[in-house]
């Protein structure tokens, strides 16, 4: 399992192999889950056509990539001490994903928290397809797409003169890191992050609360179980961005109002390394409130066998 070489020395010594084997032992179980819950919305025709069910795809997308590319990576870095495989496109790919794909999810997650009032509480207003068009799809788009967009530009086509360091995480900072000015920096790290954080916790509260208070109103309507399902649905997985998020934030904003080394003992090895558990977790959680997803699971599970079993009996000679 390497050195895994430790630049703090507040950690306990098993903390890396621990962390290591961890996150690995996750990537691996969330892999196999992801793929299934992709077949599962695209082959169940009313979890395709739900437009709850949009924004989590793309999410799932987005979080997919980080669990396939980004996180095996890390672990790769943490384990050996330098970036393999080491090549100028895998620096910008890896920087790419890590910084606008990464962004792109939070931002999606704040948008799925927040639209989920729309399509319980107010369905009038996705109820035509110009409606559908302006209220879900192009903030869909513009919240799927914003960060993914500015972070492209900024990794492949913008260029600071930068080199790429073989012994440094993402192989070095982008160039909004070096000579961007401080505003620039200040904006991508509270509105592109803290923002999204803070906001996800709050639109879920309120969704939730909403709901507890409107149920016997909504227990009367026809869509009932269907709002009921969408809240359990966005409520475990913004639990999840709630709980390995929102501590970094909390440090990060404590921090940033004038008590810079509030948190630095747990910063680095421990909460920067929580805000990697949503990507693993995400699916296992997309996957509880999906409907019909046991039957669908045992059945792909046990195709199989049970092909074999209604098979014709054969005679060996």
């Amino acid at each position: 399992m390497g050195n895994f070489p430790s630049y703090s020395s507040n950690i306990p010594y098993f903390w890396p192999k621990f962390e290591f084997s961890l996150i690995l032992f996750g990537i691996i179980l969330s892999i196999p889950c992801y793929l299934f819950v992709f077949y599962h919305i695209l082959m169940e025709k009313v979890s395709r056509q739900s437009l709850h069910n949009h924004v989590i795809f793309l999410l799932l997308i987005y979080n997919f990539l980080i669990v396939t590319f980004d996180l095996p990576m890390i672990l790769n870095f943490n384990r050996l001490g330098y970036v393999s495989p080491f090549n100028p496109f895998i620096c910008l790919l890896w920087q790419f994903i890590d910084n606008g794909i990464w962004y792109g999810a939070l931002s999606l997650m704040f948008w799925a928290t927040f639209e989920r009032h729309i399509l319980v509480f107010h369905t009038n207003l996705v109820s035509t397809k110009y409606r559908r068009l302006f209220i879900h799809y192009i903030p869909l788009i513009f919240f799927s797409l914003y960060t993914p967009l500015v972070y492209f530009y900024l990794v492949f086509i913008y260029s600071c003169g930068q080199n790429f360091v073989i012994t440094a995480i993402r192989c070095g900072s982008i160039c909004l890191y070096i000579n961007a000015p401080q505003w620039l920096q200040l904006y991508d790290s509270y509105v592109n992050y803290t923002l999204p954080v803070l906001l996800i916790p709050i639109c879920s509260v309120t969704l939730l609360s909403r709901f507890i208070k409107q149920k016997r109103r909504l227990q009367q309507n026809v869509t009932w179980r269907q709002s009921r399902k969408m809240i359990i649905q966005i409520t475990l997985i913004s639990t999840v961005y709630i709980v390995f998020d929102l501590p970094a934030i909390i440090v990060f904003i404590v921090q940033s109002s004038g008590y810079p080394t509030f948190g630095n003992t747990i910063w680095s090895p421990f909460l920067t390394r929580m805000t990697l558990i949503p990507s693993i977790i995400l699916p296992f959680a997309t996957l509880l409130a999906l409907p019909r997803s046991k039957e669908k699971l045992a059945r792909l599970c046990f195709w199989t066998h049970n092909r074999r079993a209604v098979l014709p009996g054969t005679t060996t000679h």
